[in-house]
């Protein structure tokens, strides 16, 4: 990376448009920056040229859909990480199930390791569908999570 050597700044609201030109390369950089997470800067001087000038300002099309792609996608799995219709104990131990193996909602029944099916109370009794040892390595998990809750529970 070039070194970089002006800078123009351009305030809205709530954000601030941060727009760096580099000597080594023709391009520049935009940024948008929110305001409140900007601490401190300092002034360097006026440029000589508007660094605005949308003539000189080039937009990597690709770049920018490739991002908002995986901006998507990963909206996409984490929105599916929240039951719907669920408890906040249900959604606590759908969440301490997925740190260790791989889980899923189908609508109200947690599903683990595509074959291990959880259902309402989310007790250990309600584990279902799967080999003897994935069964028995979810009730195990089921049952520490629901130790914790107890205890974070009765701390309170």
């Amino acid at each position: 990376m070039g070194r970089r050597e002006d800078a123009g700044v351009e305030r809205s609201e709530g954000g601030v448009l941060v727009v760096v030109n580099s000597k080594s390369r023709p391009k520049r950089d935009i940024r948008l920056l929110k305001a409140n997470y900007i601490k401190e800067f300092s002034f360097l001087g006026q440029t000589q040229e508007d660094p605005l000038d949308t003539n000189k300002c080039f937009l990597d099309l690709n770049s920018l859909q490739a991002r908002e792609d995986s901006a998507l996608r990963k909206a996409e799995i984490d929105a599916e990480r929240f039951g719907i219709g669920v408890t906040a104990e249900a959604q606590n131990i759908f969440d301490a199930l997925s740190k260790t193996l791989p889980v899923r909602w189908d609508k109200t029944v947690i599903v683990v390791m595509n074959e291990v099916r959880v259902s309402s109370p989310y007790l250990p009794e309600s584990v279902v569908g799967g080999t003897p040892a994935a069964n028995e390595r979810v009730r195990k998990v089921l049952e520490l999570e629901r130790k914790r809750l107890q205890t974070r529970n009765t701390g309170q």
